[in-house]
């Protein structure tokens, strides 16, 4: 008898844990308002009763002793009010089909219940376990108190068996709001972790943007003091007027990276032909590269044009972005290649360099705020292209050995 009793409790435990475990693994992926959380745990409680009613063995007593309450405390006090009046509906029904002609008693217990669990829901919203367990343990007592007189006929006489179900009923809350109360507790700490982590990031870029910023307005500063005198040759007024002028176009190209990187977007999506946006942007960049005396070599691989969905100024702003980098990593000049392939389903750039390269540790920390292998450079450009690539359905990755150049490599969805 106690074997079959265990054996049908931790069936019902199962079903409900099973319900908890799926709605806290499959509800961050797909929404975020509680409205909607509370819905879709309704939708898989309710599922997994259904599956109960046509797969297990019913014990109406054990049903109407153990699941209906331990099931609805547990929705009522820990998930929602919506989701406690869909559970209560879900399981009414269901007392309509296992307990034949004695529903009547469970519905009206189940009600009383519900009302008294969303009148206290508030108060032990923030309780420690104890006083949660305590005002559970009470409203189940008064559940079981007001059954047994509505439905003598299926308590009476009271047998070893009732007792083993009502001790149980008891066990089995306790472990679901123990559970319900460490999930809670972890979320919380998770939560309390990732606002730390925020503001030690905002704190950590706060202060590197500073130390940016101060280095290029100090040496303006300087210029403009030297400005002031007035001993000072037309020539060397022009020369301090420069310096100055080239400090503030550097802070502002900080701030502009920074502001990039902290809002990348791309406003409107349009039909986009990769071999065009690359040739463009190599008619920009050639003077560039010819400076550092670097040979461009592009090709495709097929003549059709290769469409993606994206805004072509982002796109050229990434490319560009690219292939200077590409450039300034052969400071003693070099051959870039520029590729294009086609795939079943996606479009591919690469660009490759035959420069400088990189250690395996700098290539893990590309795409890093304010990592950078340059002497002057901020990290935060490559960071801006990463993040616009990924909002145009795009992925990017690079390889790369120390002195043997680098190869960056670009994949969109074909359009």
């Amino acid at each position: 008898m106690l074997h079959f009793i265990i054996a049908n409790e931790l069936q019902n435990l199962f079903y409900i844990m099973s319900a908890a475990l799926l709605h806290l693994i499959l509800a961050p992926h797909f929404m975020h308002k509680e409205k909607h959380l509370n819905i879709f745990f309704s939708l898989i409680l309710g599922s997994f009763i259904l599956l109960y009613w046509n797969f297990a063995d019913i014990d109406p007593l054990i049903y109407s002793l153990q699941l209906v309450p331990v099931c609805l405390l547990f929705v009522t006090l820990g998930v929602g009010i919506a989701p406690s009046i869909m559970t209560w509906i879900i399981f009414n029904i269901g007392c309509m089909f296992v307990l034949n002609y004695y529903w009547e008693p469970a519905l009206l217990s189940s009600t009383f219940l519900l009302m008294l669990g969303i009148l206290v829901r508030n108060r032990v919203a923030n309780a420690v376990l104890i006083v949660k367990l305590m005002y559970a343990t009470g409203i189940l007592i008064i559940y079981e108190l007001l059954y047994a007189p509505l439905a003598p006929y299926v308590l009476a006489p009271f047998s070893l068996y009732t007792g083993f179900v009502l001790a149980l009923a008891f066990i089995s809350l306790w472990i679901m709001i123990s559970l319900l109360f460490f999930i809670n507790k972890y979320e919380i700490q998770r939560t309390h972790i990732a606002h730390l982590e925020k503001n030690r990031m905002l704190a950590e870029l706060s202060a590197t943007v500073s130390h940016e910023i101060r280095n290029p307005l100090t040496s303006t500063r300087g210029f403009l003091q030297l400005l002031a005198r007035s001993d000072l040759t037309p020539l060397d007024r022009r020369r301090y007027v420069d310096h100055a002028l080239s400090g503030v176009d550097q802070a502002i190209t900080i701030l502009t990276d920074f502001l990039n990187y902290a809002k990348p977007s791309v406003d409107r999506k349009e039909q986009l032909d990769i071999k065009e946006e690359l040739e463009h942007t190599i008619r920009f960049i050639t003077p560039y590269a010819i400076d550092f005396q670097i040979t461009i070599d592009i090709s495709h691989e097929c003549d059709t044009p290769l469409y993606i969905l994206g805004e072509s100024q982002k796109l050229r702003q990434c490319l560009l972005n690219l292939i200077k980098n590409a450039i300034e990593s052969m400071p003693n000049g070099g051959k870039l290649s520029l590729r294009t392939y086609k795939h079943p389903s996606a479009v591919q750039i690469s660009i490759t360099d035959t420069g400088v390269g990189m250690t395996s540790k700098q290539l893990n920390s590309l795409g890093k705020p304010f990592y950078t292998t340059k002497q002057h450079g901020t990290g935060l450009g490559l960071v801006v292209v990463m993040s616009l690539i990924k909002k145009m359905n795009g992925k990017i990755s690079f390889t790369s050995s120390l002195n043997c150049g680098t190869q960056c490599s670009i994949i969109f969805q074909q359009y």
